[in-house]
């Protein structure tokens, strides 16, 4: 598995260009295309003022690649007339992409598809989706948090973060949160933990079985800890931003953190 193709939707917002950025830095380091998607409301083309709004995103657009970042990167854009983001892979073009890239600005953003539509691209997604929070200049991997419940599913799952993963070579901090809601002894803990280990014999990680009040709360308090550069995560399609099997993770994960946060659907 490589990355080939980077699908970065794009609003022109600040947080938008954030995700540009960091996909141009994964671009340079394995030759990838980058895809610019504006997604934009139904319009019918007849209509002078709407004529006159598709004329001045096309215009931004074609500003993009001109971006100093993009600078000897292949880029290619275009615009999508979105009639639900329930619609958007369902275009051909779309679901042969193996990454996506997408900032968010919470509940706050325009109507674009990048902000508060974030959760829902990464419940539909079937590619990986990357979450970058806010300006990184230079994207380095060199501590990332794996928390899971190392269910079957989710071990066979880790494949798909793995191109990314290996372009950087970090050491993975694999981290299993216990509460008192949702126990587990330590024993049964680190057998799942060993399967995985059996199924991806990484040379570089720690294993971590971290007590704490709530799921989220122990997922955000382990990065901080070890100061990550990114979390990675399994997330369910229907229920929300994400879930292990064990619970439930709103998207309190990325709300209340900086982190990037590389999801894959299970």
């Amino acid at each position: 598995m490589s990355i080939r193709t980077i699908l970065v939707p794009y609003d022109f917002s600040d947080c938008a260009t954030d995700a540009l950025r960091v996909a141009a830095k994964i671009a340079r380091q394995t030759g990838a295309v980058i895809e610019v998607v504006h997604l934009y409301e139904q319009m019918t083309d007849f209509h002078t003022e709407n004529q006159k709004l598709r004329e001045e995103i096309e215009e931004r657009l074609e500003a993009v690649p001109h971006l100093p970042f993009l600078k000897g990167i292949e880029l290619k854009k275009f615009m999508l007339r979105q009639l639900s983001l329930t619609e958007m892979f369902k275009n051909e073009r779309l679901l042969t992409a193996d990454l996506i890239v997408m900032g968010t600005h919470g509940a706050t953003g325009l109507r674009g598809i990048v902000g508060s539509n974030t959760q829902r691209i990464v419940r539909q997604a079937p590619m990986p989706v990357l979450v970058v929070k806010h300006h990184i200049e230079d994207l380095e991997l060199k501590d990332v948090v794996f928390a899971s419940n190392f269910s079957p599913a989710d071990i066979e799952k880790f494949e798909a973060f793995l191109p990314l993963l290996d372009i950087f070579n970090p050491s993975i901090h694999l981290v299993k949160v216990n509460t008192p809601r949702v126990f587990e002894r330590s024993e049964d803990s680190n057998k799942a933990i060993d399967n995985f280990l059996q199924r991806h014999p990484l040379k570089k990680y720690t294993a971590t079985i971290y007590n704490d009040l709530s799921i989220e709360e122990g997922i955000l308090n382990f990065a901080k800890g070890i100061d990550a550069d990114m979390i990675a995560m399994a997330t369910h399609g229907r229920t929300g931003f994400f879930q292990v099997v064990n619970g439930s993770l709103t998207e309190d994960i990325v709300n209340h953190t900086n982190f990037p946060v590389l999801s894959v659907k299970l």
